[in-house]
């Protein structure tokens, strides 16, 4: 073989082993965390946040990242296991990836930790993912 044959060889193998290991070359699955805050972590700005409204349950804080892919100050969403929210606050400049929903009080916040979960930005997205995996979701 020459040279080129073998590297056209190699260069459709590679091909032919992401798409068979990554199980789709055109859809890019996004990982979130999602976690839970109270009012001692937003004591700075004494519980008011973004928008302007004063925090309560129903609302997230999301990160600014994920306010660029489409989780605008307003959003309604669905976190598969736990129901839908409104995007109301964003998060610290620090944090990347994250939803965080608000609860009052502060040991079940703790309590529910950190959870990874898949951000989804089609319906045809969530319709393969529902039942599987837990999901992130943009209702509106």
């Amino acid at each position: 073989m020459t040279r080129i044959n073998l590297l056209v060889a190699r260069a459709v193998l590679l091909g032919i082993c992401v798409y068979v290991f990554s199980g789709s070359v055109w859809a890019e699955e996004i990982k979130i965390s999602v976690t839970a805050y109270t009012l001692k972590e937003c004591y700075h700005n004494k519980g008011k946040t973004a928008s302007g409204e004063f925090v309560k349950p129903g609302m997230v804080a999301v990160s600014r990242d994920l306010e660029r892919k489409g989780l605008k100050l307003g959003t309604k969403i669905k976190i598969s296991d736990m129901g839908t929210f409104v995007v109301k606050d964003r998060t610290s400049r620090k944090n990347n990836g994250n939803v965080d929903i608000f609860m009052y009080s502060y040991k079940k916040a703790l309590q529910f930790g950190r959870k990874q979960y898949a951000f989804v930005q089609n319906k045809e997205e969530l319709d393969l993912l529902k039942g599987k995996q837990r999901y992130v979701y943009i209702i509106n």
